[in-house]
């Protein structure tokens, strides 16, 4: 089990490896494509300016700093899908990131582009992206099919489901899972939006718009229903806005404010095989990736020394109190070290319009 950390500048590099990152990964949009497409239109999943290296110099010196201490750096090509046209130019991006560059996987979705890639046998492994969806056993299976060697799980999975996944799977694939910073209580894969910070996006704003229920057959409410699905929106709002409004809006980059939590659940996923745990935030500060990646790594070792799992989570608590408040079950990914939450309201006829 690995600590996954991200960068997006060759100044980090030194940094995250010092402070125990045993994989590192980045993304890098250069100028042709800039050129040709603009930032409009991003080649990964963060934005040209923010959340990448701008130049292949750059992913050498990244390579060549990691390569040093036998750490593997991944290089992201994740936007959902690419069109016909946009192909060729991946392909040979692709192909420079790993001859010239050296990277050891790229980190894709487009199953076009995976098709693609496998024809080229490049000498890298592929993992898949959470873009990709992959949410059950059948679905990783295929991906394996394709030539897949790691796949990254959604955020959206439970624990449980996970730990069903890594079960049956075993060691087919590798299995990485987020930990922390980032969170929607969205899928990811299935959302065509970005999140660049000048523009926002439209699931941002959900908690805070009017909404009316009503039954979908149109009789009215029996006694206590219509309070019980606003107890549902109620919820569903203060969903968002801790998962989605705190995670994607701009935050004070020089510390872990609200940032969506895994740590609890380091050693079930130590147990469970999971290859590799992974730190959101190429566009992060300097900073929030050392504070992240050294919260992570003390529970990571925590865990490697044989502390109890039921240990862990208060441990993990109060560890973060240093950096940024913990409040169990609002920002949790996994909910492993929640307190009990309140049981929602069954309600089996309604619709809200938002």
């Amino acid at each position: 089990m690995k600590t996954l950390a991200p960068l997006n500048s060759p100044a980090e590099t030194e940094m995250l490896l010092a402070n125990g990152a045993e994989e590192l990964y980045c993304g890098l949009v250069p100028e042709e494509w800039v050129a040709r497409y603009t930032g409009a239109i991003w080649l990964n999943r963060r934005s040209p300016a923010g959340g990448n290296l701008r130049t292949f110099s750059d992913l050498a010196r990244v390579v060549e700093q990691a390569h040093g201490r036998s750490v593997p750096v991944f290089v992201t090509l994740n936007a959902q899908s690419y069109t016909a046209e946009q192909l060729p130019l991946v392909l040979d991006l692709a192909r420079r990131y790993v001859e010239d560059a050296g990277v050891d996987a790229l980190i894709v979705s487009d199953p076009a582009l995976i098709l693609e890639l496998a024809e080229q046998d490049l000498p890298c492994a592929l993992h898949l992206s959470s873009i990709a969806a992959s949410l059950n056993v059948g679905a990783v299976r295929f991906f394996r099919s394709l030539g897949v060697r790691r796949v990254i799980l959604p955020r959206s999975l439970t624990l449980a489901e996970i730990e069903r996944i890594a079960g049956e799977i075993g060691s087919e694939v590798e299995l990485e899972v987020f930990i922390l910073n980032d969170g929607c209580i969205f899928e990811e894969g299935f959302c065509l939006t970005t999140h660049h910070r000048s523009v926002g996006a439209f699931c941002v704003g959900l908690a805070r718009m009017d909404s009316q229920s009503f039954k979908l057959s149109g009789a009215p409410w029996a006694p206590g229903e219509e309070e019980d699905v606003n107890a549902l929106l109620q919820d569903f709002h203060h969903r968002i806005d801790g998962l989605t409004n705190h995670a994607c809006s701009a935050q004070p980059q020089t510390a872990l404010a609200l940032a969506p939590c895994g740590l609890c659940a380091i050693p079930a996923f130590h147990r469970m095989g999971i290859s590799s745990l992974k730190i959101v935030g190429r566009e992060a500060s300097s900073l929030r990736k050392l504070a992240s990646l050294k919260l992570v790594r003390a529970v990571v070792e925590k865990t490697r020394a044989g502390l109890p799992e039921e240990a862990i989570p208060p441990y993990a608590q109060a560890l973060r109190e240093g950096v940024a408040p913990c409040v169990p079950g609002e920002m949790c990914y996994y909910d492993v070290g929640a307190n009990a939450n309140r049981p929602l309201p069954a309600v089996s006829e309604f619709s809200s319009g938002l």
